[in-house]
């Protein structure tokens, strides 16, 4: 009875999108399982995949009392399984998907316990299991490259030349500037690894929040609020570490900045395996001055993309390679890197809704 639940549940998963295939297999029903009670699992299974209020849930789709099911679904946002936001005085609620969403959230609080742990392991075995499948569907040549980024790098905003057109969706300032929450978390992905064994010596508290997502986080335990400059402080120190920032793949306004290191994240991993690129590169691309080069190599240890190379006494720029981050340009001593324009250069979704049906269709691809 508790297997066919946990069947269902992965069906109802499946439909909600995300940056990974939902792939039926021991490994994930052993995640559900230690996510979700199978009390849990049973609302789960019945949610729309659009927000919904409890009480409409309750007397529309379930049958049950309001107050119970409002009671199971405050815990499950607690849990960080479902979110949930205030829309004219009513509460609403949304199923995460597993990623972005879910895994996500269990990791920003940076508890360390043996479920954590756990959980970490659970985890880390089923995205093993999804790498494996997507590299044999390439391999097979049904599925390269399938998948829809949920992410995408912005460049370091001082690093744009002042004579080069810069989108609004490129500028980090302009998300700080119009946002009404700002939250700081833990580095899940970072916490992910250090649960695992594998630590990162890159800053771990530089997890951001905008908007409802933010406020969401605050209101449940998952990060603190924080002022328009402390967030900025924030981001200078992630520059000064050498970290990529990767926001949500949307233009209208974004939910998250993550400030990413090749090491642990996955939005960078994934883009540079090329299999399921859950992050798409930002609008720039980097040029290199022969003439002002003089070949000390500096910038080639600050790419976390392998994007440069040392050719005799000249960095080369590898354009494949290249997400537009950026970040090579501070190291340099004698000024020979720029950003400038990508041709062909992605354009995020307008908003979650087209996002999310971005992903939806693209994981079709790969199923």
């Amino acid at each position: 009875m508790t297997e066919a639940i946990y069947e269902r549940l992965t069906e109802a998963m499946s439909l909600r999108g995300g940056a990974l295939p939902v792939v039926k297999s021991p490994e994930l029903t052993a995640l559900l399982e230690e996510l979700f009670t199978p009390e849990e699992a049973e609302l789960a299974i019945k949610m729309p995949v659009t927000a919904i209020s409890a009480e409409t849930f309750a007397k529309e789709i379930i049958g049950g009392d309001v107050n119970g099911v409002g009671g199971i679904l405050e815990t499950m946002a607690d849990k960080g399984l479902v979110f949930t936001a205030e829309r004219n005085s009513v509460r609403f609620y949304t199923l995460m998907p597993l990623v972005p969403g879910i895994f996500e959230m269990q990791f920003m609080k940076g508890e360390v316990s043996e479920r954590m742990r756990k959980l970490a392991r659970l985890f880390d075995d089923y995205f093993s299991l999804t790498r494996a499948t997507a590299r044999q569907s390439v391999e097979a040549g049904s599925g390269a490259h399938a998948g829809f980024p949920f992410a995408r790098v912005i460049p370091v905003e001082q690093e744009v030349p002042p004579d080069v057109t810069i989108h609004v969706y490129d500028k980090v300032s302009a998300y700080i500037d119009q946002a009404d929450y700002i939250a700081i978390s833990v580095c899940y992905c970072r916490h992910h690894g250090e649960l695992l064994g594998n630590p990162c010596d890159k800053p771990k508290d530089v997890c951001m929040s905008f908007g409802p997502q933010a406020k969401y986080v605050v209101e449940h335990g998952f990060g603190k609020l924080v002022s328009k400059e402390e967030a900025r402080q924030v981001l200078n120190r992630c520059e000064e570490a050498g970290l990529i920032h990767c926001s949500s793949n949307t233009s209208k306004y974004i939910s998250f900045i993550c400030n990413c290191c090749d090491c642990h994240c996955g939005i960078i991993q994934s883009i540079k395996e090329g299999i399921i690129p859950m992050g798409a590169v930002s609008s720039f691309i980097i040029s290199v001055d022969e003439d002002a080069c003089n070949g000390c190599g500096t910038c080639i240890d600050r790419c976390q993309m392998d994007a440069l190379t040392l050719h005799g006494a000249m960095v080369v720029r590898d354009g494949r390679r290249c997400i537009g981050c950026g970040l090579c340009i501070s190291v340099c001593p004698t000024e020979a890197l720029k950003l400038e324009l990508r041709k062909e250069a992605p354009v995020p979704p307008f908003d979650q809704r087209q996002l999310r049906m971005a992903l939806i269709s693209a994981l079709g691809q790969i199923k």
